[in-house]
């Protein structure tokens, strides 16, 4: 069983705290990578920076890396290759930063490394693209706005959306031509034919079909996983819709081929209780709480994680009920609870875990103040 050193691929980029994102994007734009790690002065990983970070915490351009980097997640070199792939499962990320036992940069241990090893190896799962694919697809329509489109990628921690015209597949946006056009559209240029020029505003406001990319590649849900591999490989695509006859009933990525090959996966142990909760419901609160807990484990190291809802009716005349979310979490420094309230329970557990997302992220900055101020006045590491 191959160790991730074996798999891991040079870190083509890097980039330190005081960087500016201006560097970074255009690095990052210039190598097409989704992910740059950031080092210390010591080439030990502090931080990572990704195009998810940019599209969630929209900086200057004039912006330091340190302002919107997330904490150092890593895997360790000597670890075995199914491990890399729980923990991009787990974090839901592109790439993966490899680390020796002192937190020094050695690689990157990406997707595509992966399904290439799987590929070569033959250890793909015998399934349809219909078997693993992620259903229903959420796509958008080709004149609605971009800023809708770049709400759906974080509403739902997607990539890609593909767009439709009439029903029929136009092409495909994805979080990459958003973030580009966003951060570009300040900085003067030479516009060409086509180009969609303007404000960040005026990006925001344009039609989803400005943006997109046509056309575009697809694939059948009778497919077989080996084509669907070496597509993406030759073709540097990590994802794609999938068609039946000309319904997007899917999109299929490196995601959920990872997926498939250690299924069943369990993320996090998460314990949920969803009182009078409807079925439609369940399944959106599901989702939700899959792409916060990936952004969690992009912060943290969860050890358990509660999740209970209840409906109750509401008082002062209020026909309507009200939904109570509670969440416990508990990582490697601290015990967590939040309590949400809303006439929607889905709504009710995006704000929870958002509340619960900015308590964990004050806790880290206030540790690692806490550490700095320990080194400062001369005494030992407390790393």
């Amino acid at each position: 069983m191959p160790s991730v050193s074996e798999l891991m691929e040079s870190a083509v980029v890097v980039v330190k705290p005081k960087d500016l994102v201006s560097r970074v994007i255009s690095e990052m734009r210039e190598r097409r990578i989704w992910l740059a790690p950031v080092v210390n002065d010591n080439g030990k990983l502090v931080g990572v920076v990704s195009y998810r970070d940019l599209l969630e915490r929209r900086v200057g351009l004039k912006s330091k890396v340190s302002s919107i980097m997330s904490p150092p997640y890593s895997i360790n070199e000597g670890a075995d290759y199914i491990k890399g792939i729980e923990k991009i499962l787990s974090l839901r990320v592109r790439a993966l930063p490899v680390v020796d036992n002192s937190m020094g940069l050695r690689g990157l241990l990406t997707r595509e490394s992966l399904l290439r090893y799987l590929r070569e190896s033959n250890r793909l799962p015998r399934a349809s693209v219909g078997a693993v694919m992620s259903k229903p697809a959420i796509t958008i329509n080709a004149d609605e706005a971009v800023a809708r489109a770049k709400w759906l990628m974080i509403r739902h921690g997607i990539t890609r959306l593909p767009v439709l015209d009439g029903g029929k597949l136009y092409g495909i946006i994805t979080m990459r031509d958003i973030i580009e056009r966003l951060y570009y559209a300040s900085m003067p240029r030479r516009s060409k034919r086509g180009d969609v020029v303007g404000t960040e505003d005026d990006i925001l406001a344009a039609p989803v079909r400005a943006l997109a990319t046509t056309p575009v590649v697809t694939v059948k849900e009778g497919d077989d996983l080996n084509y669907v591999v070496d597509l993406m490989l030759s073709k540097g695509i990590s994802g794609m819709p999938v068609l039946s006859g000309d319904s997007v009933v899917g999109v299929v990525s490196g995601y959920d081929i990872l997926r498939a090959v250690i299924k069943p996966f369990e993320e996090v142990p998460i314990e949920a209780r969803l009182v009078d909760v409807d079925e439609d419901s369940k399944a959106l609160i599901e989702k939700v709480v899959s792409n916060y807990v990936a952004k969690l484990n992009r912060m943290t190291n969860i050890i358990d994680l509660k999740v209970n809802i209840k409906r109750y009716e509401g008082g002062g005349g209020e026909k309507r009920s009200k939904y109570s979310v509670h969440l416990m979490l508990k990582d490697d420094n601290s015990t967590y609870t939040v309590n949400e309230v809303d006439w929607d329970p889905i709504n009710a557990v995006r704000y929870a875990f958002e509340t619960l997302m900015k308590r964990v992220e004050r806790n880290i900055s206030r540790m690692r103040d806490i550490r700095r101020g320990g080194r400062l006045r001369g005494g030992p590491p407390t790393e």
